[in-house]
Order: C-alpha cells, then structure tokens, then sequence
C-alpha cells in the first residue's frame, strides 16, 4: 500500500493511496506534534463515511508520507522542517596546522599535525542524506523500514538503526517515536 499527500487548500492536504482504493475522499490537517514530528492533527472525510471506510484508512502510513514528503518539501525550498538546536561556532578557527593548543584564549598556539596526514572521522553529511531519503521511502510502505534498509545496503540491522540515529541528530530525519517506523 503506497499513497500520496497533495495540497488542497490551506494546511489541508488529500490522501491518495493506490491499494485498496478508498470509497470517499480522505482529507488530513498535518501540524507539528511534540518533539517536532509532524502528526495529523484533522481529518475529513468527503462522502458517506462508513465503519469499511473509517478503516481502510492508515493513519500510520499518512503520517509516515506527511514526515517523508513534507520534509522534503520544506527542504526544497530552502527551510528546514527539521531544525538542529544544537549551537554551532559562528566561524572555524584558522590555522596553517591542524588544531589549537589553548590554555589561555588570547594565548592561543597552533598545534601540529600529528604525522601531517589529516583523517576525518566518520560518513559525510551526504552519505546520511542519502541514508534519510531511502529510509523514507521505505517508511511510507514498510512497518520495518530499517530492516530493509539493512538489506538493500548489506549490512546488519544494528548498523541501519545507527545511520537512522545519526541521520536524525544531524537533521535529516523528523524525531522518530518509539515503536514507530517513520
């Protein structure tokens, strides 16, 4: 089951989902739940609601699509839905070498760098990018979307949940919720 959220009219969107197909149209309000999640927050039902209706609709999955296609959305247009609250430098100190030996900030000394080869640690920003997108697209169809992740990338379970983890504190990826996959 995959669907699709689109704009209708203010903060109102439709849900379109291609199997099974729903007997009326379903309209969702998404808004920003606790810990910056996006959740739904209104639901509106155009025709004969009936208990068959009420539910073939998932709720899970729309949340899911609202987190995956909205953040996207915002990101496209240059802000973030996602914010990393974290405080940042205002500039990298400059150094010809890498590091800074400080005991006092106006005595500050340029450290050496050990053996001259500078390594940086870890995945690139775009790795966990990538990593964001993919687990995305499998939360609005899977219920085990890291699971799948683990299998299209060869890799054990374990290590898709800490590129998940990451993806999240680096601001790729909405708050997740415990048991919840999105």
């Amino acid at each position: 089951m995959r669907g699709r959220l689109f704009p209708v009219d203010g903060d109102w969107y439709e849900w379109r989902q291609d199997e099974p197909p729903l007997a009326g149209t379903v309209l969702v309000r998404v808004g920003v739940g606790p810990g910056g999640r996006l959740v739904l927050t209104g639901l509106r039902i155009e025709g004969t609601p009936s208990a068959e209706l009420l539910r073939a609709i998932p709720v899970g999955r729309i949340e899911a699509a609202a987190n995956a296609q909205l953040t996207a959305v915002e990101a496209v247009r240059g802000t973030a839905a996602v914010v990393n609250t974290r405080p940042r430098p205002v500039a990298p100190p400059v150094a010809e070498d890498v590091g800074w030996e400080m005991t006092e900030p106006a005595l500050a000394v340029a450290r050496a760098a050990p053996g001259g080869a500078t390594r940086m640690r870890g995945r690139p920003d775009v790795f966990y990018r990538q990593v964001a997108d993919v687990y995305l697209t499998y939360a609005q169809a899977s219920p085990r979307p890291a699971c799948d992740l683990a299998d299209e990338r060869g890799v054990p379970v374990s290590t898709a949940h800490r590129w998940v983890k990451e993806a999240r504190r680096r601001g790729f990826l909405p708050p997740g919720r415990p048991g919840k996959s999105g």
